[in-house]
């Protein structure tokens, strides 16, 4: 008698043995058709950017500007362009063959700004990761003009257009472009929603913008301990660059998050050399070489609850970085996105007990880390306390918060939990110095205002890529101009 019993076949026979006979392989799945799809901006980079007076604390010529669909803004150089490069990052995709891309070229706000302004001629388009390079002509004329390129199949995650030559403005050298649109032919999954929410996020990012650039206005916004737009700036130093690089000793089979933060602090330390960030850049090299033992679990309450402004060169990092990393070419600030973070003053800490390791948490294993709301632990290091500690005395000032942020995140298969990690470590002023993530770690300077300490500047190592950022506040950069 033959039955059926899962994937087997069950033979009995007539000795009452039972042999199971393995079921013929299930036929391979069949390969997905190449399938054109519209893939919104995940996020963008550029050689440079405008700042101007005119429109401070909301200017529109951010990189980003291009995947928001609206003409009325764009990426703009200060410059006729020639040489520069923009950057347009989507959702990795496999099985890629073809780009069709849409571009608004030159400031298509009005007719009179597009004539007034340059727009781009010839550019050199360069499909990333592939490296399949185009150079392409753009005709002189207003709304949408199309370019389509093609590669091998293979992955696509950007696209690069630098910019060969230029059509010259009436009035302005700046060279502007309005916005991307890319359609791209491949096997990946697809999944609309996903990408609407990109595009979603742009509008929130734009409205936040518009929210700071009134608060900043404000005597308010002007007492906050952050100016109204930093710039961040690559260290364009071959030589300083090839000095600062050690040898990453973190495992690529076996991913350790205190590994990757260790050598992220090892490469500020590196690269800060025995300044004035030694101490603190130590204290993180101590913590992760040590997987963050003797840190004790706490929970904190913040008198400053009030969210960090959408500013530019700064960042919050998320549980989404992988798919869309907020911090790639900014300083990170601390990741509850709340003020009083950046001053230990502010903090009120409370031990806790029963709280997960930090290994657990980054394992995504407590059952927090599968609700949607994401939930972060923290754990803390105080100074050490006097030799004749006086009874009642507060306890020692806190030295090092580390915090672990874990939830369901949105993907394009689906939600999947996620985690990740970030190290806070305050200097003997009480204010944030050192911010310490997988991949990067950052020092922070303040200055005295006439309303409180204010970030003044800051450099980022990034150990991806290797590329040192500095930040500064726009007024301190126009203040040395």
């Amino acid at each position: 008698m033959l039955m059926r019993a899962g994937f087997a076949i069950v033979v009995l026979g007539l000795s009452g043995v039972v042999a199971v006979a393995a079921a013929p392989p299930s036929p391979p799945a069949k390969p997905r058709p190449p399938k054109e799809r519209r893939l919104h901006v995940a996020n963008a980079e550029a050689s440079s950017y405008l700042i101007n007076d005119w429109n401070k604390f909301q200017e529109n010529y951010l990189p980003l500007y291009v995947g928001d669909d609206d003409p009325r803004t764009a990426w703009s150089l200060k410059t006729e362009g020639i040489g520069e490069w923009l950057r347009v990052h989507v959702t990795p995709m496999e099985g890629a063959t073809k780009l069709r891309m849409k571009i608004r070229n030159g400031y298509q706000k009005t007719p009179r700004l597009w004539e007034a302004n340059s727009r781009a001629k010839e550019l050199t388009v360069t499909l990333l990761p592939s490296k399949k390079t185009v150079d392409v002509t753009l005709e002189d004329k207003s709304d949408w003009q199309e370019i389509t390129l093609e590669q091998p199949a293979g992955a696509f995650e950007a696209v690069e257009l630098k910019v060969k030559s230029v059509y010259a403005g009436k009035k302005y050298d700046d060279l502007c472009i309005s916005d991307v649109q890319m359609f791209v032919t491949a096997t990946s999954s697809d999944n609309p929603a996903f990408e609407k929410q990109r595009l979603e996020k742009i509008a929130t990012w734009k409205k936040e913008r518009v929210a700071a650039a009134k608060m900043f206005k404000t005597k308010l916004g002007q007492s906050l301990p952050i100016a109204p737009q930093y710039v961040a700036t690559p260290v364009d130093d071959a030589e300083k660059q090839m000095a600062a690089l050690i040898k990453n000793p973190c495992k690529e089979e076996h991913y350790d998050p205190t590994c990757e933060m260790g050598h992220a602090v090892a490469l500020a330390t590196k690269g800060a050399g025995k300044g004035k960030h030694a101490a603190a850049l130590a204290t993180a090299g101590d913590l992760a070489r040590a997987k963050f033992a003797g840190m004790t679990g706490v929970r904190v309450s913040v008198r400053d609850k009030r969210p960090l402004p959408t500013v530019d060169g700064l960042c919050t990092p998320n549980l989404a970085s992988c798919e869309d990393d907020p911090c790639a070419n900014a300083l990170p600030l601390p990741m509850t996105n709340q003020l009083g973070y950046l001053d230990r003053e502010a903090l009120a800490l409370v031990e806790q007990t029963g709280l997960p390791t930090f290994a657990d948490a980054m394992a995504t294993k407590p059952p927090q880390c599968h609700h949607h709301e994401a939930t972060t632990f923290a754990w803390a290091l105080r100074d050490a306390p006097a030799a004749t500690p006086d009874a009642g005395a507060a306890p020692p000032p806190l030295r090092a918060l580390l915090l672990v942020s874990c939830g369901l995140v949105e993907g394009r298969e689906g939600s999947f939990p996620s985690s990740t990690p970030q190290l806070l470590v305050y200097g003997a002023d009480g204010r944030l110095e050192v911010t310490v993530g997988v991949t990067k770690a950052a020092a922070l300077e303040w200055d005295r205002g006439q309303d409180g300490p204010k970030l003044a500047r800051a450099t980022v190592w990034r150990d991806n890529d290797w590329v040192q950022l500095d930040v500064e506040a726009v007024a301190g950069v126009v203040a040395r101009k």
